[in-house]
């Protein structure tokens, strides 16, 4: 495997800091969104779009794949009760 194939890259500095920050503060916790934007700067919403967005990356998978496997889960059981949800109203 050459030093340049897209496996050899490990996850950037902030992709790091925002696992590590969603790993320590894992769930709905109280308080959450002030502690994303205070420790990240982000709003919620693009904290959770980064979030996402990192978990689909092989190299977040090799740092923490526990952690990526649940934020994964987390997601689309949110997704099939939001779903749900919209059907139960129709």
């Amino acid at each position: 495997m050459s030093a340049s194939s897209p496996q050899s890259f490990e996850l950037g500095e902030r992709d790091r800091e925002i696992l590590e920050f969603e790993r320590a503060h894992w769930g709905s916790i109280p308080n959450k969104e002030s502690a994303v934007r205070e420790h990240l700067g982000l709003s919620v919403a693009r904290y959770y779009q980064r979030v996402y967005a990192i978990c689909a990356l092989p190299q977040a998978v090799e740092y923490d794949a526990v952690l990526v496997r649940n934020i994964q889960e987390a997601a689309r059981m949110r997704q099939s009760a939001t779903r749900s949800d919209g059907e139960d109203s129709h």
